[in-house]
């Protein structure tokens, strides 16, 4: 499980509340809120 703020890497990952995916691009790019309810867990599926 990895929170919002942290820079895990580039991939999917799922909010842990909600289901919202937020993929990561660039592997230096922090994660952010979820933008549906700004929940700060997600699950990480890393590509």
């Amino acid at each position: 499980m990895v929170t919002a703020g942290e820079r895990p890497g580039t991939g999917f990952y799922f909010c842990v509340k909600c289901g919202h995916r937020v993929y990561l691009e660039i592997g230096t790019d922090r994660l952010p809120p979820c933008t549906k309810c700004l929940c700060t867990q997600y699950k990480n599926m890393v590509a």
